[in-house]
């Protein structure tokens, strides 16, 4: 428990102990804190339960304290059978466990869903999970006939028993052509592999997304992703990311999605758009660095092309997504150069935490706008180059983003064009390789970083059956005059006004 705030107590006799601790940059018992900024409200037990309840200020200006805020939590609990003998000698307990947690995140309402709510599933009929450590595997199908138009008001994962730590995330794509054969429903292979059909290969517009650690999405009351649509798809590939690190043979999976749908129309329809860095190789990020940032642009030549309506849209959650390096991600919303809100951020991103995250208040993107997804990675345990791709060892950097109005924008990325400065134009892709992975060459990968932030970018703008004007096409790196500054609480640190 390095660098942990810690709370320790217990009732014995009737008398609740109880003290703020915290750990420093070694595996020591908890020290006690010299302020005690954590207050006890009660303590009691019973022959089955010790219960304590106390409470904190978010931002206690203590050095020795955690500052609580809105990103993932990483909370460790752990427990004894006996009381301590006294406050200094504690015993090393035999019971723990550790979860990831958002404690600020803001509470959906769940209101009473109408009486004609129905549900179908969208499942894997008896996978033969393949033994490689990271398999993406793609079922197609149709989706069941609609006689009119219904609205998607919630959606939640359906994971076999005994499967939870198999199944690491699932993507529902829309399948932009309507007249797929109907001898591929039922479709089943790894995503990409050359005997996919066609028409399933070139369904990637993201319809549904839900990743480990997400609970049921449940939509807004006034919003609700259309189905049975002529702008909605018939067909759909769902895509399910299996973590095998043991390579077993045995698994056989039934996975998938269980959709809710109603025929009593909401206000508005919702959609979701991927947004961020492509995943190819051209991300690149290199070993032995404590903190590597990339970046995916939405440039606002798209968002101006596809938003139409003055009003703009209205986002109201998202979902971060990278692998393995990925220690902070957060999505910036950039109006005439200028930061003004973040589309969802957490500095303690962890890959096994993943969901929909509602936001507690909604943000308006407007014709021209630019989201910018940033992605901070630490590969000091990699000695090898990582580069962006679907496999866990890889990388990826992206944000799912829920909004409304619906407009037809399913991907809005860009990819790095990378313009090597003249010093390095000698350099070939061999001595690059080399040097980028020289343990002692810091400078050399703090210098191409700085390269892959001011180098070009080609624009990925794509709607469920079209490509837009900007889509394929190179533009400078966004530029940001001004950046947001968080709120900084004002803390006195003997007698001096820091923040």
């Amino acid at each position: 428990m390095k660098n942990s705030d810690v709370v320790i107590g217990w009732v014995k006799d009737g008398i609740a102990h109880f003290k703020d601790r915290h750990t420093g940059n070694s595996y020591v018992a908890p020290m006690v804190d010299k302020k005690q900024d954590w207050t006890l409200v009660s303590g009691s037990e019973n022959s089955t339960h010790t219960i304590l309840t106390f409470t904190r200020k978010l931002d206690t200006c203590d050095k020795e304290d955690l500052k609580i805020g809105e990103g993932t939590a990483r909370i460790i609990y752990s427990w004894h059978d006996k009381d301590p003998v006294s406050e200094s000698e504690l015993m090393h307990h035999t019971h723990r466990g550790s979860r990831s947690l958002l404690l600020l995140a803001a509470a959906p309402k769940r209101s009473q869903h109408p009486k004609d709510t129905s549900t179908f599933d969208i499942l894997n009929p008896k996978v033969s999970v393949p033994s490689h450590k990271t398999t993406y595997w793609c079922q197609a199908m149709k989706l069941p006939p609609l006689k009119k138009k219904m609205h998607i008001i919630k959606y939640e994962a359906v994971v076999q028993p005994g499967h939870e730590g198999l199944v690491h995330h699932i993507l529902v794509y829309g399948c932009r052509s309507r007249n797929i054969d109907d001898k591929f429903h039922g479709w089943g292979g790894v995503c990409g592999n050359p005997n996919m059909p066609r028409d399933i290969r070139i369904c990637f517009n993201v319809y549904l997304s839900w990743a480990i650690g997400a609970e049921a999405i449940e939509m807004p009351d006034h919003v609700g992703i259309p189905v049975g649509t002529e702008d909605s798809p018939t067909w759909v590939v769902m895509e399910t990311h299996y973590d095998n690190p043991q390579g077993k043979s045995d698994f056989v999976d039934n996975s998938g999605i269980r959709v809710h749908v109603t025929s009593s129309l909401r206000q508005y329809d919702a959609g979701i758009v991927q947004v961020g860095a492509a995943v190819t190789r051209d991300q690149i990020i290199p070993p032995y660095m404590p903190e590597f940032l990339s970046t995916g642009n939405c440039l606002g030549q798209c968002t101006k092309e596809v938003i139409g309506q003055k009003s703009g849209i209205k986002v109201f959650g998202s979902m971060l997504h990278g692998h393995l390096l990925a220690r902070g991600i957060r999505t910036r919303l950039i109006r005439d150069n200028v930061e003004i809100a973040r589309l969802g951020e957490d500095d303690h991103y962890d890959f096994n935490f993943q969901a929909i995250r509602l936001l507690k208040k909604e943000i308006t993107v407007l014709p021209g706008d630019t989201l910018i997804t940033e992605c901070v990675y630490n590969s000091t345990g990699r000695t090898k180059i990582t580069y962006g791709g679907l496999s866990t060892r890889q990388e990826m950097c992206m944000n799912f983003i829920a909004y409304y109005p619906r407009v037809d924008l399913t991907q809005c990325g860009s990819q790095l064009q990378y313009k090597i400065p003249p010093k390095y134009s000698s350099l070939s892709t061999q001595a690059w390789g080399y040097f980028l992975q020289l343990k002692g060459a810091h400078g050399f990968r703090k210098a191409f970083e700085q390269i892959a932030h001011n180098s070009p970018v080609k624009s990925s703008c794509q709607g469920l059956r079209r490509n837009y004007p900007s889509h394929a096409k190179t533009f400078p790196v966004p530029k940001i005059a001004k950046s947001l500054v968080k709120d900084k609480k004002a803390c006195l640190d003997n007698g001096n006004l820091v923040g």
